[in-house]
């Protein structure tokens, strides 16, 4: 069996975190109002509200995504080189 590289696996690692993130964001949004979160498309909602959830999931994700992104590749490559040095000997 080929084995996977972690630069292969750290998007769809990164993408399922991001999902579940805006999934728990949206649910503590949700028991703290009694509200779904702000759409883009409602025209009842302030443009304020809208800029502020947008740009709170926005930089939540992004910080999932690259810390994500960097524990797999750092785990990636330790059994990289771990079996490097076990070949070896």
């Amino acid at each position: 069996m080929a084995a996977v590289s972690a630069r292969a696996i750290a998007p769809l690692v990164a993408l399922g975190a991001t999902w579940a993130v805006r999934k728990a964001m949206t649910t503590a949004y949700k028991s703290r109002t009694g509200h779904l979160p702000p759409q883009s498309d409602d025209p009842e909602v302030p443009l304020g509200k809208i800029l502020v959830w947008t740009v709170a999931t926005a930089v939540v994700s992004a910080a999932v995504e690259v810390v994500i992104i960097r524990v797999v590749e750092n785990l990636g490559d330790d059994s990289d080189t771990q079996a490097i040095t076990s070949g070896s000997e």
